[in-house]
């Protein structure tokens, strides 16, 4: 696999996703707490008994005391359902500074994650978007899926616009059951727009973390003299004075991550911004340790 070698299975092996806490739908038995009451071990509720209920889930003892049936009920546990959302939009092939392209960074990370949750136990998918959601591959609790997401990642080059919080809408209609949604992407569009919709996801009861993949010359601009810049989505062409506009460009740049980062903190939104300048396993540890 490309974006999943030795190396990179070497890298992972002291890496955990802790995703206990989450609750789920489903009805397949796994290890998180689900929705809904089923068998297992943990006791939840009594109820009053109702012809139907199985004999055997009677509690006598209760019964000895009150003259009356109940049954007794436990938490299921279910298999927790992931969505891996990857931006495949033009803006992801930038690099700079002999750096790989931010895109190659968000293949890495999300084949990371896929792998860290199906360790787990647990079902991922993949989704890669641009102006719409393009590669979709549902979830499914098996290594052997890991192969279909990283052809998925390989067979395609980041391209063409995106209008990040319209694809995200048509996303979150697509993903029904509750979910684990990680959106892996650059952000880059009207924040208060794509902030709204990730909110959204978290609205439909999903847990929701945001890897944001960005190289520093985007933070830092820093480009001299007269300077002729060419769009990655539509291909337009600007020419600029770089220092002119410099110090206007990093304040509303740093304007942007602050939104991102107080809004997803307040929303109790797992966000981190992850830099192509630093190892990709370093920035995956970083954001994991922010879970536990």
């Amino acid at each position: 696999m490309r974006y999943l070698d030795g190396v990179a299975l070497a890298k992972l092996k002291n890496l955990r996703l802790d995703l206990g806490r989450l609750a789920t739908e489903g009805h397949s038995t796994g290890r998180h707490r689900s929705l809904f009451k089923g068998l297992s071990h943990d006791f939840a509720q009594h109820r009053a008994y109702v012809p139907g209920d199985e004999i055997r889930a009677i509690d006598w003892k209760v019964y000895a005391r009150q003259d009356r049936f109940f049954v007794r009920e436990y938490k299921a546990e279910n298999i927790l359902t992931t969505h891996v959302l990857v931006d495949a939009s033009g803006s992801m092939a930038f690099c700079a500074g002999g750096r790989l392209p931010k895109w190659e960074h968000a293949c890495r990370l999300a084949m990371a994650m896929s792998y860290l949750i199906l360790a787990k136990g647990d079902a991922v998918g993949l989704a890669l978007f641009d102006t719409a959601p393009r590669e979709l591959i549902p979830p499914r609790a098996s290594f052997s899926h890991l192969e279909l997401i990283d052809a998925a990642l390989a067979a395609r080059a980041p391209e063409g616009e995106t209008d990040l919080s319209v694809v995200l809408e048509r996303m979150a209609a697509r993903i029904k059951r509750r979910s684990l949604v990680i959106l892996i992407s650059d952000l880059l569009g009207e924040p208060e727009r794509i902030m709204k919709v990730v909110k959204a996801f978290q609205a439909r009861r999903h847990e929701v973390l945001v890897l944001q993949v960005l190289d520093p010359q985007e933070r830092e601009f820093d480009y001299r003299g007269p300077t002729v810049f060419e769009g990655l989505e539509g291909r337009r062409e600007l020419f600029c004075e770089a220092d002119a506009l410099r110090g206007l460009y990093r304040d509303e740049f740093e304007r942007c991550l602050k939104a991102y980062e107080a809004t997803f903190h307040r929303c109790e939104i797992s966000y981190a911004a992850a830099y192509t300048n630093v190892p990709w396993d370093l920035n995956l540890s970083r954001f994991l340790t922010r879970l536990a």
